[in-house]
């Protein structure tokens, strides 16, 4: 695993790792409602598993924060990873979004975060956006079955909500 790391943001991850394992149960129920199903646009029921949001949490928290934000707002020249991302990535197969995040982030040098590790990084983001886990199976590591995932898009009727 990379650790880019300080001590603080080492704690803030292991605190929200273990509220997130903790709340395990209700975690899909109370957090977002931006997508009210997990259904792809292909068909296929997109499912993560909390340990998977919890590391993700962990690596994001690490090695993504500090250009994306804690909260995923983005900065100046850094996107956010809500809006602008659910916009970006919505009905894309996740297996793309898996290889852009291994291949381009900054601070994820081209083959250095294991498959394991970018599926986590990849639930958490979905989790952080909404998106209900359909079980709680972990998000495939493996690029052929990402590809038969999509994104979900936004529900008409969140997007409406989240408009100020």
């Amino acid at each position: 695993m990379i650790r880019f790391f300080t001590l603080p943001t080492a704690r803030f991850a292991s605190v929200l790792s273990v509220f997130l394992l903790h709340t395990a149960p209700a975690w899909a129920d109370t957090h977002y409602t931006a997508h009210a199903a997990s259904q792809s646009g292909n068909g296929h029921a997109v499912s993560f598993s909390a340990e998977q949001v919890a590391h993700g949490a962990q690596i994001y928290a690490g090695a993504c924060a500090m250009c994306h934000g804690a909260d995923l707002e983005g900065g100046h020249d850094v996107p956010d990873l809500s809006t602008y991302f659910t916009a970006r990535w919505a009905n894309t197969p996740i297996d793309q979004l898996a290889g852009y995040i291994s291949r381009a982030m900054p601070l994820m040098a081209p083959g250095t975060l294991p498959p394991q590790d970018t599926a986590a990084l990849v639930a958490f983001l979905l989790h952080q956006n909404g998106v209900v886990s359909a079980t709680d199976a972990p998000l495939p590591m493996e690029e052929a079955r990402l590809a038969k995932l999509r994104f979900p898009a936004p529900s008409a009727s969140s997007a409406v909500a989240t408009k100020p």
